[in-house]
């Protein structure tokens, strides 16, 4: 199975050179679209289409469009590219338009011969759209099938355009059923990262959990009582997509970095004992505690925000409290556990040291706070540097306004602030790029 991922993956590298090469001609064509538009060549656009599509884009629709766009939301200011992709005989590119009072994204949709198969306007607030700091002509996106029996499981490679070799930073996502952007409606923490250090010149990995698209078969597998624990919900699956990516010639496989958020970075000691070819550790928002000791405090604090809930919290924390029991039958039934997930994936994470662990590495590690998490609380950020104090390859940033998935906010935060849209800010991917820029990826022994 890893020789077929392989094979995937080889092939792919090879896509993202002739990907690179149109994105020259999609932002070219794509330009010559936005002049017309505002020049009022309407009839110009509408021959461009597809023929079997011109009933749909005539230049008497197109001018109706236009008109109504800008005569309720003000004109024509400037543009920026957010995508261009080419995917198999599509050529696709979107443009964050700045219209007077609004933002809007044009979607443009090309065959191969960059015919207009469909245009539409979506406004910018209502979906994901790359934040400023992403060049999407420094890099190149490939969708990957990561296979594991049943499991089929998307993730995407990001790099940089050039021959590389380049960087790689795998990203390591967060407990629960997390997809390969850390989604939360149409925020994209994980996309703007990887979109972010790819527009500096690193390669970025990063792929969905089980979990997030193969709930009901777990469930069955839950109703039976097989095993779950990390290596089932995650790592299993990882090691898979690791063990091919090593063997990429754009990827520099002595310069391979982990970033992991939350729960993903509490398992880089670990990771990092199974697959000792990583050079270094970026953990963001990384508890110290115990998992259900994290859960007991975010409880408590929620209690306190929503007191409403205060009956459903406290119902949690004695969950929680249950499943640190040392004893813990791995049978327990589920509905005693917290999430009602699995006892044996609480049994596993018990007998788990991952602070020892990550005292005895000795890849370089950095530490990412958000002063408004609630999940992951500043306590914990400072057990860490009392438990690394003796360690000298340690950085720590700390930022007042960011939340657990790292977007800013002004007041308490909650579960529900992670759906307002938002962006990963600018000045923490510059602190992420100044660290790995001046990394050494020699191991000291």
């Amino acid at each position: 199975m890893r020789n077929i991922i392989f094979l995937l993956l080889f092939s792919l590298n090879f896509i993202s050179d002739s990907s690179a090469q149109n994105k020259t001609k999609i932002k070219e064509e794509s330009d010559q679209i936005i002049s017309w538009f505002k020049s009022g060549d309407f009839s110009k656009i509408s021959n461009k289409v597809e023929f079997n599509y011109r009933s749909y884009f005539t230049a008497q629709l197109l001018e109706k469009d236009w008109q109504e766009l800008t005569g309720t939301y003000g004109k024509y200011v400037k543009h920026r590219y957010v995508t261009l992709e080419s995917a198999g005989n599509y050529n696709m590119a979107s443009c964050l338009m700045q219209l007077e009072f609004l933002p809007f994204v044009l979607n443009i949709n090309f065959n191969e011969k960059f015919e207009i198969l469909s245009l539409n306007f979506v406004p910018a607030h209502k979906i994901h759209v790359n934040p400023n700091y992403v060049d999407v002509e420094k890099f190149t996106e490939q969708k990957i099938i990561v296979r594991n029996g049943v499991y089929e499981l998307e993730s995407v490679l990001t790099t940089p355009v050039g021959n590389g070799p380049f960087p790689l930073v795998v990203i390591v996502g967060e407990a629960g059923p997390t997809d390969k952007d850390g989604s939360y409606e149409n925020n994209r923490p994980y996309k703007d990262i990887a979109s972010g250090l790819a527009s500096n010149g690193y390669a970025v990995f990063r792929m969905d959990k089980r979990s997030a698209n193969f709930g009901l078969y777990m469930v069955q597998q839950k109703n039976n009582y097989e095993s779950f624990t990390c290596k089932e919900d995650y790592l299993d699956d990882l090691y898979i997509a690791l063990d091919s990516l090593i063997k990429i010639p754009s990827i520099d496989k002595d310069k391979m970095v982990m970033l992991g958020h939350g729960q993903g970075g509490m398992l880089i000691p670990y990771i990092f004992k199974e697959k000792p070819y990583f050079k270094a550790g970026m953990m963001l928002g990384v508890n110290h505690k115990r998992v259900q000791e994290m859960m007991i405090d975010q409880y408590n604090y929620l209690s306190k925000v929503t007191p409403g809930k205060k009956a459903e919290y406290d119902e949690q924390i004695e969950k929680a409290i249950r499943s640190m029991n040392k004893k813990l039958n791995p049978l327990t039934q589920h509905h005693l556990m917290p999430y009602d997930v699995q006892a044996s994936y609480w049994v596993w994470l018990n007998k788990y040291p991952h602070v020892k662990m990550a005292t005895k590495l000795k890849q370089p590690l950095v530490f990412f706070q958000g002063g408004r998490d609630y999940q992951v609380s500043d306590e914990n950020f400072e057990l860490w540097k009392s438990s690394l104090k003796k360690k000298k390859n340690v950085e720590y940033f700390y930022y007042k306004k960011l939340n657990h998935i790292f977007f800013e906010g002004e007041t308490e935060s909650t579960y529900s602030e992670y759906f307002v849209k938002g962006n990963i800010p600018d000045y923490l991917i510059n602190d992420m790029v100044s660290w790995l820029n001046k990394l050494d990826y020699t191991i000291k022994k």
